[in-house]
Protein backbone atom coordinates (compact mmCIF):
# COMPACT_ATOMS: atom_id res chain seq x y z
CA UNK A 1 0.00 0.00 0.00
CA UNK A 2 1.05 3.71 -0.60
CA UNK A 3 0.82 6.24 1.35
CA UNK A 4 0.92 10.16 1.55
CA UNK A 5 0.18 12.56 4.05
CA UNK A 6 -2.06 15.46 3.62
CA UNK A 7 -1.61 18.44 6.82
CA UNK A 8 -3.30 21.64 7.39
CA UNK A 9 -1.92 24.08 6.82
CA UNK A 10 -4.47 27.42 7.81
CA UNK A 11 -7.89 28.89 7.27
CA UNK A 12 -8.48 26.37 4.74
CA UNK A 13 -4.98 25.20 3.24
CA UNK A 14 -3.24 21.65 2.87
CA UNK A 15 -0.27 20.77 2.04
CA UNK A 16 0.05 17.00 0.51
CA UNK A 17 3.50 15.48 0.63
CA UNK A 18 3.72 13.00 -2.25
CA UNK A 19 7.00 11.41 -2.14
CA UNK A 20 9.69 14.33 -2.40
CA UNK A 21 6.94 16.21 -3.78
CA UNK A 22 4.56 18.88 -2.16
CA UNK A 23 1.10 20.32 -3.27
CA UNK A 24 -0.64 22.84 -1.96
CA UNK A 25 -4.16 23.10 -1.80
CA UNK A 26 -6.79 26.33 -0.80
CA UNK A 27 -10.35 27.42 -1.76
CA UNK A 28 -11.40 30.77 -3.30
CA UNK A 29 -11.73 33.62 -1.25
CA UNK A 30 -15.67 33.51 -0.98
CA UNK A 31 -15.41 29.95 -0.28
CA UNK A 32 -13.10 31.14 3.33
CA UNK A 33 -9.68 30.19 1.91
CA UNK A 34 -6.93 32.13 0.67
CA UNK A 35 -6.98 31.05 -2.72
CA UNK A 36 -3.53 30.42 -3.37
CA UNK A 37 -3.35 27.04 -4.65
CA UNK A 38 -6.11 24.89 -6.72
CA UNK A 39 -9.14 23.26 -4.37
CA UNK A 40 -8.67 19.66 -4.37
CA UNK A 41 -11.35 18.92 -7.16
CA UNK A 42 -9.59 20.76 -8.99
CA UNK A 43 -6.60 18.87 -8.70
CA UNK A 44 -8.75 15.77 -8.88
CA UNK A 45 -9.95 16.76 -12.77
CA UNK A 46 -6.11 17.83 -13.18
CA UNK A 47 -5.37 14.63 -12.16
CA UNK A 48 -7.66 13.11 -14.22
CA UNK A 49 -6.47 15.10 -17.38
CA UNK A 50 -2.87 13.79 -16.81
CA UNK A 51 -3.41 11.01 -16.53
CA UNK A 52 -5.31 10.57 -19.79
CA UNK A 53 -2.35 12.73 -21.18
CA UNK A 54 -0.62 10.39 -20.33
CA UNK A 55 -1.95 7.49 -21.90
CA UNK A 56 -3.14 9.05 -25.36
CA UNK A 57 0.10 10.38 -25.59
CA UNK A 58 1.94 6.49 -25.21
CA UNK A 59 -0.32 5.25 -27.83
CA UNK A 60 0.39 8.26 -30.16
CA UNK A 61 4.15 7.58 -29.58
CA UNK A 62 3.93 3.80 -30.35
CA UNK A 63 2.20 4.63 -33.55
CA UNK A 64 4.52 6.72 -34.41
CA UNK A 65 2.82 10.00 -34.74
CA UNK A 66 3.53 13.49 -33.52
CA UNK A 67 2.81 14.46 -30.20
CA UNK A 68 3.89 17.79 -30.26
CA UNK A 69 1.33 20.03 -28.70
CA UNK A 70 -0.77 17.25 -27.47
CA UNK A 71 -3.24 19.03 -25.00
CA UNK A 72 -6.35 18.52 -23.28
CA UNK A 73 -8.85 20.48 -22.02
CA UNK A 74 -11.30 19.55 -19.28
CA UNK A 75 -14.84 20.98 -18.81
CA UNK A 76 -16.77 20.02 -15.90
CA UNK A 77 -19.95 20.04 -13.80
CA UNK A 78 -20.33 19.86 -9.91
CA UNK A 79 -23.37 18.90 -8.94
CA UNK A 80 -24.12 20.83 -5.58
CA UNK A 81 -26.92 18.88 -3.93
CA UNK A 82 -25.22 15.59 -4.03
CA UNK A 83 -21.68 17.09 -3.57
CA UNK A 84 -20.08 15.67 -6.07
CA UNK A 85 -18.54 16.09 -9.79
CA UNK A 86 -21.64 15.12 -12.10
CA UNK A 87 -19.78 15.36 -15.55
CA UNK A 88 -16.26 15.91 -17.23
CA UNK A 89 -16.11 16.21 -20.42
CA UNK A 90 -12.30 15.57 -22.01
CA UNK A 91 -11.39 16.67 -25.51
CA UNK A 92 -7.93 16.07 -26.74
CA UNK A 93 -5.79 17.72 -29.19
CA UNK A 94 -3.12 16.52 -31.31
CA UNK A 95 -2.58 19.51 -33.84
CA UNK A 96 1.03 18.21 -35.42
CA UNK A 97 -0.13 14.44 -35.96
CA UNK A 98 -2.73 12.90 -38.61
CA UNK A 99 -4.70 10.90 -35.87
CA UNK A 100 -7.48 10.06 -39.07
CA UNK A 101 -8.35 6.38 -39.05
CA UNK A 102 -6.52 6.11 -36.03
CA UNK A 103 -8.85 8.42 -33.28
CA UNK A 104 -10.89 5.26 -32.06
CA UNK A 105 -7.13 3.92 -31.01
CA UNK A 106 -5.91 7.12 -29.36
CA UNK A 107 -9.22 7.65 -27.42
CA UNK A 108 -9.39 3.92 -26.30
CA UNK A 109 -5.64 4.46 -24.95
CA UNK A 110 -6.75 7.42 -23.49
CA UNK A 111 -9.87 5.74 -21.95
CA UNK A 112 -7.02 3.16 -19.92
CA UNK A 113 -6.29 5.86 -17.81
CA UNK A 114 -5.27 4.32 -14.21
CA UNK A 115 -7.77 7.06 -12.50
CA UNK A 116 -10.50 6.74 -15.17
CA UNK A 117 -10.58 2.89 -14.78
CA UNK A 118 -10.53 3.44 -10.95
CA UNK A 119 -13.97 6.08 -11.55
CA UNK A 120 -15.68 3.16 -13.31
CA UNK A 121 -15.04 0.65 -10.59
CA UNK A 122 -14.43 2.11 -6.90
CA UNK A 123 -11.91 1.35 -5.03
CA UNK A 124 -12.79 0.39 -0.92
CA UNK A 125 -12.20 3.32 0.99
CA UNK A 126 -12.19 3.65 4.47
CA UNK A 127 -12.15 6.94 6.92
CA UNK A 128 -11.17 6.37 10.06
CA UNK A 129 -9.95 8.70 13.01
CA UNK A 130 -6.39 7.79 14.29
CA UNK A 131 -6.93 6.56 18.17
CA UNK A 132 -4.17 8.59 20.45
Amino acid sequence: MRNMQVTFTGKKAFRVKIREHEVETDVPLEMGGDNKAPTPTELFIASIGACTGLYALSYIRTAKLDPEGLSLSLDWEFDKSKRKVQKIDIVISVPKAEVGERKEAVLSAAKKCLIHNTLHECPDMTVRIKEK
